[in-house]
């Protein structure tokens, strides 16, 4: 376990957005909220960290009014404030394209990425819901309308079980990286990138050290970023494994953990 630095090292905060800064509905709290922009008004960096597209995350990004760098995709981008990408890592064609074959054996959906294209294999539930919820009006319906399989990422969707075989079959023939960021989505990766390299290659741009930063998380895809802070605090209600990772545990999503934390930590009140 990293020491905790004093509170007025700190120079970034990076968390997670779904099932851990955000509640249940979806939403930032009034007081996470608040928690948020005091600490800009401090000086202190926020960077957004998410498995989503930045078209899918920047409405928080405004809500927080923050002009900040974000980390998307899982960690395959980074984007400035206007959505333009400054770190982009994609898979190679040839792995995607064999990656994508293996959908239809295990009876599951499949969401990819391209060159700022969203396809699905079927318009499923969380499509249909996603598109609803965040006002998407671009999405590509269909497969075969993937041209260019240089993905940034690729989303599978179904039964955890069905879900850890396939896994499996990827892991033991391709070399790319996988993770669970929801019970029901394993999220496929160019090799070696994860939010922790996203947040490495960001802090060293910014000349920020690790020991500098705090890191909140909740679900497996949070692992490296969490890791690499120097201070990695895990939401109540995260995976085992992910609190086991972490150097603290704060109150769940629901209960704004995220900014009950750092309130405490930085004498907010």
């Amino acid at each position: 376990m990293i020491n905790m630095p004093k509170e007025n090292n700190i120079k970034l905060i990076v968390t997670d957005l779904d099932g851990t800064f955000l509640n249940e509905n979806s939403s930032i709290s009034d007081y996470n909220k608040k928690v948020f922009q005091s600490l800009m008004k401090k000086g202190i960096e926020i960077i957004l960290s998410t498995g989503r597209p930045f078209n899918g995350m920047k409405r928080y990004k405004n809500m927080i009014e923050n002009d900040n760098h974000s980390i998307v995709f899982n960690g395959a981008v980074i984007a400035d404030t206007n959505g333009n990408f400054i770190y982009n890592k994609v898979m190679d064609s040839s792995t995607s394209k064999s990656i994508c074959a293996l959908y239809n054996k295990y009876d599951v959906y499949l969401h990819v990425y391209s060159g700022g294209r969203y396809i699905v294999s079927e318009p499923d539930f969380y499509y249909k819901r996603y598109i609803e919820r965040e006002k998407i009006t671009d999405a590509i319906v269909g497969l075969d309308n993937v041209n260019d399989f240089e993905f940034s990422k690729m989303v599978f969707i179904g039964d955890r079980d069905k879900l850890e075989k396939l896994q499996d079959e990827i892991r033991n023939n391709f070399n790319v990286h996988t993770s669970f960021s929801h019970t029901n989505f394993l999220e496929v990766l160019a090799y070696g990138i994860n939010k922790g390299n996203a947040l490495e290659w960001l802090c060293n741009k910014k000349r920020i050290k690790r020991e500098e930063v705090i890191a909140f998380g909740d679900n497996y895809n949070d692992i490296e970023m969490i890791e690499y802070a120097g201070i990695g605090v895990a939401v109540k209600n995260a995976e085992e494994e992910v609190k086991r990772k972490a150097d603290y545990i704060c109150l769940t999503n629901n209960e704004d953990g995220v900014g009950r934390f750092l309130e405490d930590f930085f004498s907010l009140k």
